[in-house]
């Protein structure tokens, strides 16, 4: 006891403790770690196994780990993986798309190309409204081709890259990545409108991706600094211009 300041009995109370407060958190315990994935990729003759915990491997693809033949999704697939790969729509009140002002000959002009299997390469500058146009476009195709309409990304895209996106989307075939000479014959066997905002290659690499789907019609959109295609490429072409002085005013 200090004898400078009383304590409770000094005061005819009696020192009881408070009964300790309510813990705010668990008892750290051992927890239980959360499984590892192990993830299998067959490309060529070989057989890529990623185990985040002991670490990944190579090896020769056992024979009875070798894919068949890719199957071709069907429509209602297709349509089911599109859905699920858009963006989930931002709360609050449905948003009501915007017309595009001084869009509707061009769009109707892309719509006749493809329907008779032209390429088309849209270019436009930044804000020109290409996107908003090719979304239009691919639903105005949705019934040209027996694979139906394929929409790809072209930001960071190779040419190699596109031809596995357009493999994918078309074929049911998960965990197997073909090699070059394997996706020869089933992208010669897709018959779709390919719609590939803002590919950033042209010249020969366009080319390579052309002559790998012969049966396929693309509608690339691209900015002007973007290589051109090549001479030998069957390529419309097609400038998309910003909007006169009515349709700015229309927008403000």
């Amino acid at each position: 006891m200090d004898p400078i300041t009383p304590g409770p009995e000094e005061y005819g109370h009696t020192g009881a403790r408070r009964p300790p407060r309510d813990p705010l958190t668990a008892d750290f315990g051992p927890s239980t770690p959360a499984p590892a994935r192990t993830a299998h990729l067959v490309t060529g003759d070989l057989l890529l196994t990623v185990n985040p915990v002991d670490g990944s491997e190579i090896e020769p693809c056992p024979p009875a780990r070798r894919p068949g033949s890719p199957r071709k999704r069907g429509a209602a697939e297709r349509a089911e993986a599109e859905r699920a790969a858009r963006p989930p729509v931002p709360p609050g009140p449905a948003q009501h798309p915007l017309p595009l002002l001084e869009r509707q000959e061009v769009r109707e002009r892309l719509v006749r190309l493809l329907a008779r299997g032209r390429t088309v390469r849209l270019t436009g500058p930044g804000g020109s409204g290409r996107s908003a146009l090719l979304d239009l476009v691919a639903d105005d195709c949705h019934d040209l081709a027996p694979d139906g309409v394929v929409r790809l990304c072209g930001i960071h895209r190779t040419a190699e890259d596109l031809l596995h996106d357009l493999f994918h989307t078309v074929h049911d075939a998960p965990g197997h990545r073909p090699e070059r000479l394997e996706l020869r014959a089933p992208l010669a066997e897709i018959g779709a409108v390919v719609v590939v905002d803002d590919i950033e290659f042209g010249g020969a690499e366009l080319d390579e991706l052309l002559e790998a789907t012969p049966e396929c019609a693309f509608l690339f959109s691209a900015t002007p600094d973007v290589p051109a295609p090549t001479a030998e490429a069957d390529v419309e072409e097609v400038f998309l211009g910003g909007l006169d002085r009515a349709g700015g005013v229309d927008i403000l």
